[in-house]
């Protein structure tokens, strides 16, 4: 099984401990491929994809997802789930 998980990004800033611990926890259920949303979260992309157990990485970037609003972020995810 695949697993997603959605890393947690502020101010274009990886929240690298709780991401890595997040992967720790679920590495065991399938691929983890984190996914990275923001308004600039190419270099928080770039930081998980250095964590030790992630097998991708998706970015998003757009304005809409710098709020931290679930719900833009809960379209993404559901568009990409059907992917």
């Amino acid at each position: 099984m695949a697993v997603l998980l959605l890393g947690e990004v502020t101010n274009g800033e990886l929240n690298l401990d709780a991401t890595a611990k997040a992967v720790k926890a679920v590495a065991g259920l399938g691929d983890v491929t984190v996914l990275c949303a923001g308004a600039q979260a190419a270099g928080a992309a770039a930081e998980a994809a250095k964590i030790a157990g992630v097998a991708k990485v998706l970015v998003a970037e757009a304005p809409l997802y710098g709020h931290r609003l679930a719900e833009p972020v809960a379209a993404l995810i559901v568009a990409l789930a059907g992917d």
